[in-house]
């Protein structure tokens, strides 16, 4: 981890170049095929006169040793314990996830993060003597995660390493180990064995960031929206690393119906990841965008000071990302050129240009993935506040997110959208 701890000093200078970044990823993925949209559209009719006359199908990729293996299932459990003491916000986090490969294997990811913030609550009365009520929330924070991953090859061992294993990810299990390195000789004594021991992993990451929520509640309605932007640094066994920026950016509606409601959300997500070898030189450059949408119902009810909810939902997640090869020599200068312009962020012409130049590049030469997935999400929350001159509660959220693989397609240079059958068999 000595190349995260060197990363975290820079964050201060890219927070801002993060933001003008973002726009520039949102920009590339609209047009990340060399033909645009216009090529999309074309490989579309393709199909659609394939399947219901004699035009020519096109022909599935074979999953060769250039082609990386899809992501077909991933799952998330969190549990998140947050704490307020007037407007100061602390919160502790434990997340598990597991993704099955298309090859078979799954990667099992263990992650604990830690939040600290401020947060303000405004009410208004609005109309003719106060009719209407109008309360406001906003929130920031700073936050910090690390996590680790294993590849296994094969579920059957994925579920015998989360059943070890598992309990390290949650609020419960992270009090257990912290409470037993605390009593090691009396707990000896009474033998309290610990947790069992994690193996080295095969990759171990940390991102720090910040994030702001705003929340705005009028009659049965409430909207939301927020935003995170995080920069982080993934280090292998292998020795090579990736560095990556990644904001995220969110909004929703929760209409209450008597004790439940509906909650129409969407959300989207960019991300750019520059990886490096062992010897620290760049081998690729990685543009990804992530889009959800979908909505949900409530369930939820108080009772004094205590109040507990429940919500589950589902829709569609699109996965959208461009891999340019940096042996490439001209790739290469062109992903150097943006690095290089992204540390003066207000020199807002040579970001834009560096931009076009990578832009262009993944038209020419990169490779495109996109994906399509159904998501099930489910979230239980439970809560309690009070106060006697100063108001403090706490929360505590067990969410579960389930991703399944609908469709999978690559563009290969000089080629349209062509489907991915080794991962829709899968």
């Amino acid at each position: 981890m000595a190349r995260c701890s060197d990363d975290r000093g820079q964050a201060t200078s890219e927070y801002v170049a993060l933001v003008l970044l973002v726009a520039l990823v949102l920009a590339l993925a609209a047009g990340l095929t060399s033909g645009g949209i216009g090529g999309q559209v074309l490989a579309g009719l393709q199909r659609g006169l394939c399947a219901v006359g004699a035009g020519r199908c096109p022909t599935p990729l074979d999953p060769g040793p250039d082609l990386a293996p899809c992501p077909i299932e991933r799952t998330t459990s969190r549990e998140s314990l947050d704490g307020a003491f007037d407007i100061v916000r602390l919160g502790k986090s434990g997340t598990l996830t597991a993704v099955r490969l298309s090859d078979g294997r799954v990667t099992v990811t263990l992650a604990d993060g830690a939040a600290a913030g401020v947060g303000l609550t405004f009410g208004f009365e609005l109309g003719a003597g106060g009719e209407h009520e109008l309360e406001a929330r906003a929130e920031a924070s700073a936050r910090i995660e690390s996590g680790r991953s294993w590849t296994l090859p094969s579920d059957a061992a994925a579920h015998a390493f989360v059943d070890r294993y598992g309990s390290k990810a949650t609020i419960g299990g992270q009090a257990v180990d912290l409470l037993r390195s605390r009593c090691s000789i009396l707990c000896d004594a009474v033998g309290w064995r610990p947790h069992a021991e994690l193996p080295p992993p095969d990759e171990q990451y940390m991102d720090h960031g910040a994030a702001a929520r705003l929340q705005a509640s009028a009659g049965p309605a409430t909207a939301q929206a927020s935003a995170d932007a995080l920069l982080g640094a993934r280090q292998r066994r292998d020795g090579s690393s990736t560095l990556f920026m990644q904001l995220d950016v969110g909004a929703g509606v929760e209409i209450a119906l008597g004790p439940d409601g509906a909650a129409p959300s969407a959300q989207s997500q960019a991300v750019v990841s520059y990886a490096l070898d062992p010897r620290g030189r760049p081998t690729q450059l990685v543009v990804e965008t992530v889009s959800h949408g979908g909505g949900g119902v409530t369930l939820g009810g108080s009772r004094g000071a205590a109040r507990a909810g429940f919500e589950a939902g589902g829709g569609r997640v699109t996965e959208l990302d461009a891999t340019l090869d940096l042996h490439d020599p001209a790739n290469a200068a062109a992903a150097k050129a943006l690095v290089a312009a992204l540390k003066d962020p207000f020199a807002t012409g040579r970001v834009l240009r560096a931009a076009a130049a990578v832009h262009e590049r993944i038209g020419q030469t990169g490779v495109v993935d996109r994906r399509t997935y159904a998501l099930t999400s489910s979230a239980f929350s439970l809560g309690a506040e009070g106060g006697v001159g100063v108001s403090f509660g706490a929360d505590f959220a067990r969410t579960h997110e389930g991703m399944r693989l609908l469709s999978a397609e690559t563009r290969l240079p000089g080629l349209p959208f062509l489907p991915r059958d080794d991962c829709r068999v899968a």
